[in-house]
């Protein structure tokens, strides 16, 4: 952006009553509530997912070409429950080969759905998931390897939420869109038209896809919602292909109640949450504290127009309103906050028999870029992987023995990454050479990684073969695209 363009930008941005975001609202429509397939109290069929191409307005005006599971833009808020096998059928009408990966999910590599399971256009897939694992909330999203990163920005990705007896009788918030709200986060682009916009360059495969405009639910924030007086139950993905979020409440803590992989072992109050791409936390909030109350997204500082526009709006930097609470009168969930939500026995490092070492590399070798060229990484000019080496899909980085306990220890040449690994939930012991915040300590799948040390402790209790493998790798989807990824076996 040149001088001129930036004091057009910020004279327009002044001019706009709500800041936040390029596409700013002129005012909060409401928040979208995501449509819920609840198949808990049995199943007697496969459960049918679309994949298809259709369009959708996000608040622009005009209309985006997207990709959506049953809907138009993003999938459904699956609900199903421990114990119950999910027969799948998922038909692929994109136009595109696609994957549909169960991020989160404690299943074996045949029904992961990462980039070995490709569905071809017009083609359907009929997993049978087995769910095993205690409640949580898990989501489902493109794995096509050199296409994750487009695919699941134009909409491929959904929410499933695991319940057990425990989260069934808990003294929590439950009423689907009254009091208990799923939340899904992302940043997106708009062109000049109104349109959703996508563009690889050099430099988004190096800092992965980050944009200027946020939206909550396929919404432009800000959106609002009315909720009674008591507590009020947020489920939050960060669905971002590469930006971390910082979010807050604009009066009062956040309290903390699940993670990744399920409850905490008690409620943690915290005045912010730091999000990569992947992660997902549950949060409640008192709206008795005041009448109006609102989650608070924080991009990050210097973080092109949207901190410009921030920065004229003085709205504490770049922090700014996604979701605004309006108090009702009547009285919805009047229970206290918890005090113990699950048994969660601290980690034992002297546990693990196996320690793994893995190193992210950013590029800038001629002998990774020649590689990943080779092997399919979709890169640009660079070339990017793990220990040395760009993914190969016809390679087995890991074997593990199923059942083993192992410490997995990761780091990065360069830049603050999100760290994944399919097929279980871990302990983080160390994150970053430093204990992680409390609301962190529970089971996750994901775990910050930067120049220091990241520890984690996993086990893993399903198979995963040769020929259908799980993945560990950066959930920047750009640099998974770009090779920033391995392959391992459970046998």
């Amino acid at each position: 952006m040149n001088r001129r363009e930036f004091l057009a930008a910020a004279s327009s941005a002044a001019m706009l009553p709500l800041s936040g975001t390029a596409w700013a609202q002129a005012s909060p429509r409401p928040l979208p509530i995501i449509p819920t397939t609840d198949v808990t109290d049995g199943i007697d069929s496969r459960i049918r997912l679309d994949l298809r191409s259709d369009t959708h307005d996000f608040g622009t005006g005009a209309r985006s070409a997207t990709f959506g599971i049953n809907n138009p833009y993003l999938g459904p808020v699956l609900r199903a429950k421990q114990g119950q096998t999910l027969p799948f059928e998922v038909t692929n009408r994109t136009g595109e080969v696609t994957t549909l990966h169960w991020h989160g999910l404690h299943i074996p590599g045949d029904v992961d759905g990462g980039p070995h399971q490709e569905i071809e256009p017009e083609q359907a897939w009929s997993p049978d998931l087995p769910i095993t694992q205690a409640a949580s909330m898990n989501w489902f999203h493109s794995h096509m390897h050199g296409k994750t990163a487009q695919q699941t920005y134009t909409g491929l990705a959904g929410v499933l939420l695991i319940e057990d007896d425990a989260s069934l009788s808990a003294d929590l918030p439950s009423k689907y869109g009254a009091d208990d709200f799923m939340l899904i986060l992302q940043d997106k682009i708009f062109n000049s038209s109104g349109q959703m916009d996508y563009v690889l360059t050099g430099e988004v495969f190096e800092e992965g896809f980050t944009g200027d405009t946020l939206v909550l639910n396929g919404a432009i924030a800000p959106v609002t919602q009315s909720v009674p007086q008591g507590l009020v139950r947020l489920r939050i993905l960060n669905a971002c292909n590469a930006r971390f979020l910082t979010l807050s409440l604009q009066t009062g803590p956040l309290t903390v109640i699940a993670s990744d992989g399920g409850f905490l072992a008690s409620a943690v109050q915290t005045d912010s949450i730091l999000m990569s791409p992947g992660e997902r936390y549950e949060v409640l909030i008192d709206t008795r504290a005041a009448d109006t109350n609102a989650l608070m997204v924080s991009f990050g500082e210097d973080e092109g127009l949207l901190g410009i526009l921030g920065s004229v709006f003085g709205g504490g930097g770049t922090s700014i309103p996604a979701l605004i609470l309006n108090r009702r009168a009547e009285v919805g969930f009047t229970g206290s906050l918890p005090d113990r939500l699950a048994i969660l026995p601290p980690a034992n490092p002297n546990s693990a028999t196996v320690t793994r070492s893995f190193q992210l590399n950013m590029g800038g070798s001629e002998e990774l870029a020649t590689l990943a060229a080779l092997w399919g990484n979709v890169c640009g000019d660079g070339g990017m992987g793990i220990n040395g080496q760009p993914m190969n899909m016809d390679r087995i980085d890991e074997r593990v023995r199923k059942g083993d306990t192992e410490i997995w220890r990761i780091a990065s040449d360069d830049q603050l990454h999100p760290f994944h690994i399919h097929g279980c939930s871990f302990r983080i012991l160390t994150q970053n050479s430093a204990e992680p915040p409390a609301y962190a300590q529970g089971w996750k799948d994901m775990v910050h990684v930067e120049n220091e040390w990241s520890e984690v402790l996993v086990r893993f209790d399903h198979p995963a073969t040769d020929n259908a493998p799980y993945m560990y790798h950066c959930h920047i989807l750009e640099h998974e695209d770009c090779g920033m990824m391995g392959q391992f076996t459970v046998g």
